[in-house]
């Protein structure tokens, strides 16, 4: 077993427990939001609350878009399908799903200041990951004109 397979294993199983521990989130979604609500936020507020409950549902669909997207990745790299257009377009998936993430954490920051940290960390990962993927998209493209010159 190659050192780049343990990696990519373990990457996996990660990817699959922090799926799970967002199902977990979903499931203790409302209790979660309202302890941040009255215990970080100190909002106590019906309406805020409740918007911060649809922020936290809105987030978990963007972080599902980032997770599942990213196991598909990985997959593909167990197979040794690494510069590979698939593997772009699930990376434009995951940056397009943190930029999601970033705007409802921008919603967030207006009722907690705790979302504009969450909004700069999203945004953060979604520039890393673009950046990634334009490499990925640069060595297919140097690959492909490398496989016609043979």
């Amino acid at each position: 077993m190659r050192y780049d397979d343990v990696i990519l294993r373990w990457a996996k199983i990660a990817t699959v427990l922090f799926t799970a521990l967002a199902v977990v989130a979903d499931i203790f979604g409302v209790v979660i939001t309202k302890y941040i609500a009255y215990c970080w936020a100190e909002v106590f507020d019906l309406p805020r609350v409740i918007a911060l409950i649809v922020i936290f549902y809105l987030g978990t669909i963007g972080g599902y878009t980032v997770l599942i997207p990213l196991f598909l990745m990985l997959s593909n790299m167990s197979k040794d399908k690494v510069f590979d257009r698939a593997n772009t377009k699930l990376m434009t998936i995951i940056t397009v799903a943190l930029v999601f993430i970033a705007v409802d954490c921008t919603v967030c920051g207006f009722i907690w200041n705790g979302g504009w940290v969450l909004t700069i960390v999203a945004l953060f990962m979604a520039l890393v990951v673009l950046s990634i993927r334009v490499v990925f998209a640069k060595a297919i493209t140097m690959k492909e004109e490398m496989d016609l010159t043979i």
